[in-house]
């Protein structure tokens, strides 16, 4: 009884996401794209996963400029959990090619989620201000691995979105015993004493790489303008 109750459970969920897919009045039938491969026994109602689950493949962009061709993200496997994304990327400002990474991220409580390496020492969250059935308007904040402390001392409430940069010490042991700490030490780097953050930065995530929609156009101008 349990499991079937589960299964019913998931069907229910995941009907729901395909109305939210579809709130817009787009058409589904006959779609030949092929979704994310998704955990029938995982499924969540985080916004994010929701956002791709109806949305295998997505652009990122900032303010109203069109997503060039290497801004893109495909979700491959989508879980309750995580998400692993593929990504678009240039290794460098003057390269012209795109190539491919890969990251995943954790989906956590209050609609957000996030990236974390305890090795290399860097984590990136990010939560949602405003989202709709083609777009999202999304907040994400870094934490960085830091061999002096430029900032002043974060709150003790642990909040990992920060309005300002700041720092914590590095008090962990992991970080030094690690295979990157002996690379940092090979190229002349050592493991930095504090994880600082990063001023917050404010994106959109698009179902296309056409306009952005003007709903999360004007979510993204009026977070932004607050924050100035």
């Amino acid at each position: 009884m349990t499991e079937l109750f589960n299964v019913a459970v998931v069907a229910l969920l995941l009907i729901a996401a395909r109305q939210w897919c579809d709130a817009n009045g787009n058409e589904t039938a006959g779609d030949t794209e092929q979704p994310p491969r998704v955990d029938p026994d995982n499924a969540t109602i985080n916004p994010f996963y929701l956002f791709f689950l109806c949305n295998p493949t997505f652009w990122v962009t900032q303010g109203n400029a069109t997503p060039d061709n290497c801004s893109w993200f495909e979700a491959y496997n989508l879980t309750k959990t995580e998400v692993k994304l593929e990504m678009g990327t240039r290794w460098s400002q003057e390269e012209e090619k795109c190539c491919s990474g890969y990251i995943t991220y954790n989906f956590g409580a209050n609609g957000t989620f996030f990236s974390v390496s305890t090795v290399v020492g860097f984590g990136y969250f990010e939560r949602m201000h405003y989202t709709s059935v083609n777009c999202t308007v999304i907040e994400e904040v870094g934490w960085y691995q830091k061999e002096d402390k430029k900032w002043p001392n974060c709150s003790d409430d642990l909040d990992p979105f920060t309005p300002e940069p700041c720092c914590y010490a590095n008090d962990t042991e992991q970080l030094n015993k690690s295979e990157m700490a002996e690379w940092l030490g090979r190229v002349g780097k050592v493991p930095g004493p504090y994880y600082c953050s990063s001023r917050p930065i404010y994106m959109i995530y698009l179902s296309s790489n056409e306009s952005v929609p003007f709903d999360c156009f004007q979510a993204y101008e009026n977070l932004t303008r607050r924050k100035h």
